[in-house]
């Protein structure tokens, strides 16, 4: 009977140590959770308090807009330079594998059970860790990024107009509701005016926002994530004075808030980007093979 048991997985003895085998796991899940937890937090306070440190948190959100706010700070946490990250198995079944003393790190992954979400811990690993080739960013020209963006506006039916000074006396870019017209102006440096282009039309996807020192602050978080992205020259964008707005709040949970709504905005935008580049790359191969 022992033996049948023994196969069966019915032995007590064996039910005992799986149970308990079961809760020293769980226990090991909530402590990971836990600390994942207690590091999200004290990122959002961090990022504030320098800007440097800000900026890293924008350039892996700007590479890993797909994690939620809270992993893309565990991700900072870990590894400000990461660039793609992995399960040891999913690097494995791609035929790579982690180098001698590899450092994981640990995010929140969501489940959903019974109209419930729950986060569990899950180890990966940068590309960094593992022996496959780091990918080379793809650089666009500025004139390729302002086609693409006009392909925004167009999507949008917005109106475009080339001036000499913007309705409000500034120079730059200027989106005017009431005429639904974007003005921008003539003779300005390349990298400025795309970064100003990418402002108003955040600022655009944020209707119901009143214009302020954060929708300021968001537009311009955006407009960098964008250039980053993009290969584009970034090196003029400042973030030593973060908004009061931003840098009072008390809570981990607020902070992350805010963040995330620079995130969705930054998707949204983005996505439309990323259109644009499939179908011109679709449209060359197309020309390509007509020849």
């Amino acid at each position: 009977m022992n033996e049948i048991d023994d196969l069966l997985g019915t032995n007590s003895k064996d039910n005992n140590y799986n149970k308990q085998n079961s809760k020293n796991n769980w226990k090991e899940q909530n402590r990971k959770r836990n600390e994942a937890y207690k590091k999200m937090d004290d990122m959002s306070f961090k990022i504030l308090k320098d800007g440097d440190i800000f900026m890293q948190y924008l350039n892996i959100l700007s590479r890993f807009e797909k994690y939620s706010v809270g992993n893309c700070l565990l991700i900072l946490e870990a590894e400000p330079n990461a660039i793609q990250i992995k399960e040891k198995q999913e690097w494995i079944d791609k035929g790579y594998d982690t180098v001698e003393n590899a450092k994981s790190m640990t995010i929140l992954e969501p489940n959903k059970v019974d109209e419930k979400v729950y986060y569990n811990p899950k180890e990966e690993y940068d590309i960094s860790q593992t022996n496959a080739p780091i990918p080379e960013q793809k650089t666009y020209t500025n004139r390729e990024m302002l086609l693409a963006l006009f392909d925004i506006c167009d999507t949008e039916e917005i109106k475009r107009e080339v001036v000499d000074m913007l309705p409000s006396g500034n120079k730059g870019a200027e989106y005017i509701e009431s005429k639904n017209k974007l003005y921008m102006c003539r003779g300005l440096k390349p990298e400025y005016l795309i970064k100003t282009v990418i402002q108003e039309i955040a600022r655009i996807k944020m209707p119901d926002m009143k214009r302020s020192e954060i929708k300021e602050f968001k537009t311009y978080c955006i407009s960098y994530m964008i250039c980053k992205r993009y290969g584009l020259d970034v090196s003029k964008f400042d973030f030593s004075n973060l908004p009061k707005d931003v840098i009072n709040k008390d809570k981990g949970k607020e902070i992350r808030r805010e963040l995330d709504e620079i995130r969705t905005n930054f998707i949204g935008i983005n996505s439309k980007i990323i259109e644009h580049f499939e179908k011109e790359e679709k449209s060359r191969k197309n020309k390509e093979q007509a020849r």
